[in-house]
């Protein structure tokens, strides 16, 4: 994780201000997270330099943008970030509707995580944060 000037870590870091949701917690399992970090190479998209540990591409969303990016560290803390603006489209929908699809969403996508990398992931907590800049260097 990017320490900030102000004391928070944050996962992510960015040119430009970036505003994203974190779902933070860790990964349970006895492996290594080397053999971990293996099996989640070869089912995803490593993201280079984005995060402070591995950053890996999940799920492009196709309605506003959105992407979902699981990052994981050697210590096995991790987390699952949503970056972009999560957008249902078609008929006119209520707040907990969008929450709900939000949430199956992002329940279909920890499973898949977890299958492939054939691990448990628990969350715990759920925060916006926002990207480190070059404005926040210490």
């Amino acid at each position: 994780m990017f320490l900030k000037a102000d004391g928070t870590e944050v996962w992510l870091r960015s040119s430009r201000r970036l505003a994203y949701l974190s779902l933070a917690g860790e990964i349970e399992t006895s492996e290594e997270y080397t053999t971990i970090r293996s099996r989640l190479c070869r089912a995803y998209e490593l993201l280079p330099r984005v995060a402070s540990d591995d950053a890996f591409l999940v799920s492009e969303l196709e309605d506003g943008g959105a992407a979902l990016i699981f990052c994981a560290r050697p210590d096995k803390n991790c987390a699952l970030l949503l970056l972009g603006k999560f957008v249902l489209s078609g008929e006119r929908r209520t707040t907990g509707t969008v929450l709900e699809e939000l949430g199956k969403v992002v329940g279909s996508c920890i499973d898949e995580i977890s299958l492939q990398a054939g691990v448990t992931i628990r969350f715990e907590v759920v925060q916006p944060e926002l990207a480190m800049g070059d404005f926040d260097l210490q």
